[in-house]
């Protein structure tokens, strides 16, 4: 019972500040490169001190072409992004983003859905590390996009995580080990370039100061779970 109910609850907390987030807007604010340096600290912190470690130990362990799932996590929200950004112009380019934003996010946080499974399985701390990384990046994005007009568009793509969760704890254990390593790691890979590409400050933009704290305070939580 445990093992479901706090991937569910996590999920669900998830969903919620996702369909906040974007019925709020908070790129739009006059806090949001705060909120979003301190984001983007924590993000590739953790990217950086516990996943990519983490990934990287586990498959070597296992398989070392798994490693392969990493690259081309990267590779494909680069070329999907490419893209749009070749063949639109303008205001087509904002729309194209948000439907990119939209559709690609909610697919992948149905993949980190089934991280959530699989990090909660192993550790309750290697799945809360998790969790508020995602938190961080969900509650704000650099991407520019329109903000959701319809309310029941932003509460069915806010239950991505959640449909996720449901979907691995129902055919989790059917699954074969090497899967979920990939997964991991093409998740990692998407992940290294949503951070790189949307949530670290470019040029003058972000308060390096709230980036710093957010590295900081996220590199002491990290190292002191080592210890666990």
């Amino acid at each position: 019972m445990k093992e479901m109910f706090v991937p569910v609850l996590l999920a669900i907390i998830v969903g919620v500040v996702e369909y906040f987030s974007k019925r709020i807007n908070l790129s739009g604010k006059k806090y949001s490169s705060k909120i979003l340096s301190f984001s983007a600290g924590v993000s590739i912190t953790y990217l950086l001190l516990e996943l990519l470690p983490n990934f990287m130990e586990a498959a070597l362990g296992f398989n070392k072409y798994l490693i392969l799932a990493l690259p081309l996590g990267f590779i494909s929200h680069h070329l999907i992004e490419k893209e749009i950004y070749k063949h639109n112009y303008k205001h087509d380019l904002v729309k194209m983003l948000t439907l990119e934003e939209h559709l690609f996010y909610f697919f992948y946080h149905i993949l980190l859905g089934t991280v959530i499974v699989t990090f909660s399985l192993e550790s309750t701390t290697k799945v809360l590390l998790l969790f508020f990384t995602i938190l961080s990046f969900t509650a704000v994005s650099n991407l520019p996009s329109l903000k959701h007009r319809s309310v029941q568009r932003a509460l069915f793509l806010s239950t991505s995580t959640l449909i996720g969760v449901l979907l691995a704890l129902s055919i989790w254990r059917f699954v074969p080990q090497w899967v979920h390593f990939s997964l991991v790691g093409f998740a990692a890979g998407i992940l290294l370039f949503t951070i790189i590409r949307h949530h670290i400050p470019f040029g003058r933009k972000g308060r390096i100061g709230y980036f710093s704290v957010g590295f900081i305070l996220y590199s002491i939580i990290i190292m002191a779970s080592w210890s666990f």
